[in-house]
């Protein structure tokens, strides 16, 4: 069985047949587009676009989806005649027509690995997969953040490795405490002697847009692809291949908005009165000048208490409420999109499929399919590949992910402890005061950036007649969301970055097409 990404497409001469498949937690991708006459297919978007005659007209839906995610989930595109084929899925076409199997599917059975033997279990599998993914006849390295997906990974590399392991990081030259780790990559770098490059970065992000939204294709604002693109370039001066601990949160729960939809449930015992004085006032409190995105998330957690399960869910992970997107798209944009349409309907779908699991097991069962495949692992792919370097995700094993489908909920999210089973294979490795530390995450100082040295980009990108140009965003709230942000009556740092990367995106794919 294929282990590993892949992508391929096999031609059967015979039956004059063609068949596609991609990888079953979809870290490749595969694009592609029919007009009745052709079937285009590729690895990236502008591979289709650069046949002659393909349709550019834009999928509203799909960037009524990119603003509320800040990606477009599959198998929509930017354009509504390329579509991607989702992961796990063969697709065939021959003279009777075209036919899209699912091949795979993650089963969960909750009480499959007792907890006493989980530990041992998911150490032994991971080990396994970090080695099968150390194979290779060219030079390898890990990126290394100090958190504990990459710090495990660079672990336990170590220790199947005759020889230093090839560890990188990037520092950023602003941004405050709250975006710097370096103290505990430098203890993992220490305490299993890797061969460390620390690279410090006062980042150009005016200098890399454009190489970013090409890389892409489509709307895409995760402001993560800055840090990522970095790293890329830095790391492929050294090593041709990097293992990455991305997929750690999405296995073993490590995100905060599980432990927000956990809190949830109590939070709705409050009398609906009291619930609408919290909103007032947590609508009142400033942004902090750190970037620190706790007061945001209180904002949002109060906003969300009277939904079902899968619309909470959601609520707190759109970046677009629902309310405001009247007043983001033009009338004309609105009308396009229809009424009825509804981003959040991809939850209630995927959470269907699993209905008779534990709530947190279908909350990454959605992540897994939507968050993870068109977000993160597009984002690595894209920023890796755009240097030349090939990215591997041993947390993606396929085997593993199963592995952890095993274990019970409360072995993943125990009381506030988030990826409480990976912190106890963590105990094995590290000391429990570098594990049991806040969370940091692999991004950038954006809400910073955006107040200060990007503020003259991002002012000059989302000028009225800029944006009136789109007929699809209105000028008017994209100046009232600005204005907010800078005041900091309100953090829009990531609308506005989606709002920055659609016009680039719009600039380059559709406005210099069609006008010049």
């Amino acid at each position: 069985l294929l282990n590993r990404m892949f992508g391929f497409a096999l031609w059967d001469v015979n039956n004059e047949k063609l068949f596609i498949a991609r990888d079953r937690l979809g870290i490749k991708q595969i694009y592609y587009a029919e007009d009745g006459e052709r079937f285009v297919f590729g690895s990236e978007i502008k591979t289709i676009l650069a046949m002659p005659g393909i349709n550019r007209e834009i999928n509203y839906e799909a960037i009524c989806d990119f603003f509320s995610l800040q990606y477009i989930p599959a198998p929509r595109t930017a354009f509504r005649c390329i579509k991607k084929l989702p992961p796990a899925c063969n697709l065939t076409i021959d003279y009777k027509g075209k036919v899209i199997k699912k091949y795979w599917d993650l089963q969960y059975d909750e009480n499959g690995v007792s907890d006493a033997e989980a530990v041992d279990f998911i150490d032994q599998e991971l080990q396994r997969a970090v080695r099968y993914q150390m194979i290779s006849d060219v030079p390898l390295g890990a990126y290394l953040s100090g958190g504990i997906d990459s710090s495990l990974l660079v672990a336990m590399m170590a220790q199947a490795s005759d020889r230093p392991v090839e560890t990188f990081s990037i520092l950023w030259d602003q941004g405050g405490e709250a975006f710097d780790e370096r103290t505990y990559s430098r203890f993992v770098v220490e305490k299993f002697k890797t061969n460390h490059h620390e690279f410090l970065v006062k980042p150009q992000v005016e200098e890399i847009m454009d190489a970013i939204v090409q890389s892409f294709d489509e709307p895409f604002a995760d402001d993560s692809a800055v840090p990522n693109y970095y790293i890329a370039h830095e790391t492929r001066k050294h090593v041709t291949v990097a293992l990455s601990g991305l997929g750690g949160d999405e296995m073993s729960a490590g995100y905060e908005r599980y432990l927000g939809m956990r809190l949830l449930r109590y939070y709705r015992y409050l009398p609906a009165i009291m619930r609408r004085e919290i909103i007032r006032i947590v609508n009142r409190i400033p942004d902090p000048d750190s970037g620190s995105l706790w007061v945001e998330r209180i904002k949002r957690f109060s906003m969300i208490s009277d939904l079902p399960f899968a619309r909470s869910y959601y609520a707190i992970s759109s970046k677009l409420n629902p309310n405001e997107k009247p007043m983001l798209f033009t009338a004309e944009a609105l009308e396009k999109i229809g009424n009825d349409y509804d981003t959040g309907a991809i939850f209630d779908h995927l959470s269907g499929i699993v209905t008779h699991a534990h709530e947190l097991n279908q909350m990454l069962f959605i992540d897994m399919n939507t968050y993870m495949v068109d977000q993160l692992l597009v984002l690595s792919d894209r920023m890796s590949m755009a240097h030349s370097l090939e990215l591997r995700v041993p947390y993606l094993d396929h085997h593993l992910v199963e592995s952890f489908a095993r274990v019970h909920p409360t072995m993943k999210l125990r009381g506030p402890i988030k990826k409480y089973l990976l912190k106890k294979v963590a105990e094995r490795y590290f000391p429990k005061g570098f594990i049991y530390r806040k969370k940091m995450g692999f991004s950038s100082p954006m809400v910073v950036w955006l107040r200060g040295d990007l503020k003259p980009y991002m002012l000059a990108l989302l000028d009225k007649k800029h944006i009136a140009k789109t007929g699809i965003l209105n000028p008017e709230s994209v100046q009232g969301y600005v204005r907010m942000h800078l005041e900091r009556r309100r953090n829009y740092d990531m609308l506005i970055w989606s709002i920055m990367m659609f016009m680039l995106w719009y600039d380059s794919y559709i406005d210099k097409i069609y006008n010049h």
